[in-house]
Order: structure tokens, then sequence, then C-alpha cells
């Protein structure tokens, strides 16, 4: 595979794991979404709870950002390792190009 090839590669890889990270986040932010409090009126008697709530979406929210970001760091290191792994610098194989340096 010639380098623009692999330059391709690497775009392209940067792309899909950019869509995984996306809808990853994505699920977690819909699961999140759809927990919480919804005894509003005319459910209860009781329309706003601050005692239980406030502590609750603190907790929750804080909790949605660091499993994204986590999600951003994998699939930054991820693409990372692949690109430096796919743009190597590659010396010929069998010539001793390399031993003839000074």
């Amino acid at each position: 595979m010639n380098r623009a090839q692999r330059i391709v590669l690497v775009i392209a890889l940067g792309i899909a794991l950019v869509a995984i990270a996306l809808t990853l986040n994505l699920v977690m932010t819909d699961r999140y979404l759809a927990s919480g409090w919804f005894a509003y009126a005319p459910n209860t008697g009781v329309t706003f709870s601050p005692s239980q709530t406030d502590d609750y979406f603190v907790v929750v929210s804080d909790r949605s950002i660091m499993e994204q970001g986590a999600v951003w760091l994998v699939a930054v290191g991820t693409w990372t390792l692949a690109s430096l792994w796919l743009l190597r610098s590659r010396s010929s194989e069998g010539t001793g190009a390399e031993l003839d340096a000074p």
C-alpha cells in the first residue's frame, strides 16, 4: 500500500471513529434522559422536590460527562495509534540501508 492509500485509510478510520463515538455518546445521553423524576402535577400533589432532584441531576450530569469524555479519549487514542502504525516510515527490507548510516 503506498503512502497516499495509507493517508486515505487514516482519514476514513478517523471518520468511522467519530461516527462510533457520536453514536455511543447519543446512546449514553438517551439513557440518562430516560431516567429522572417524572412526578409532575397532576400526577402527584408535589410539583418540585429540590432536596432530591438537585443532587441526582448533578451526579448524573458529572457521570455522563466523564463517560462521554472517556469515549472520546479512547477514540482519539485508537486513531492516533493506528495512524502512527500506518504512517510509520518503512525501511526497505533486505537492503541493509539502515546499517549504512554514519
